[in-house]
């Protein structure tokens, strides 16, 4: 009966001090997360077919499930007014992707066009097409 007694103390006394003792988090190990694959940014030459004047732009980090940040240098609101402003990339489930500014508004829709690129669905007077550069 003593061992008994003795052996649940013992499990007592660890079970408290197990939930009483700060916890330590694991370290994050320089190699293995510096081995991780990052996607790099994606690069677009955009051109209007109108104007004939052209940019580069940028779809970069991940910033949502379906969002990732774009980046439009002052040079592109000569392809289309307002598109330097466009900060995000949305991809919906109906293949359409929009290129939104900071306030959400749409700048551009674009669809997968026929060739490693996009093309501008709205709005309708946008004759622009997003070819990767890659």
């Amino acid at each position: 009966m003593r061992i008994f007694t003795v052996a649940a103390a013992a499990v007592m006394v660890g079970a408290i001090s197990w939930v009483l003792l700060p916890q330590t988090s694991p370290h994050v190990d320089p190699i293995v997360s510096g081995s991780i694959h990052r996607d790099a940014p994606q690069r677009f030459s955009v051109t209007s077919n109108a104007g004939q004047s052209a940019c580069m732009a940028e779809r970069g980090e991940p910033v949502s499930r379906r969002s990732r940040e774009f980046n439009a240098p002052a040079d592109c609101n000569a392809v289309w007014p307002g598109l330097a402003s466009a900060k995000t990339w949305t991809e919906n489930e109906d293949g359409t992707v929009i290129l939104a500014d900071a306030s959400g508004e749409a700048v551009l829709m674009i669809v997968a066009g026929d060739g490693p690129g996009y093309e501008a669905i709205e709005p309708a007077e946008a004759d622009i097409a997003l070819r990767t550069a890659d």
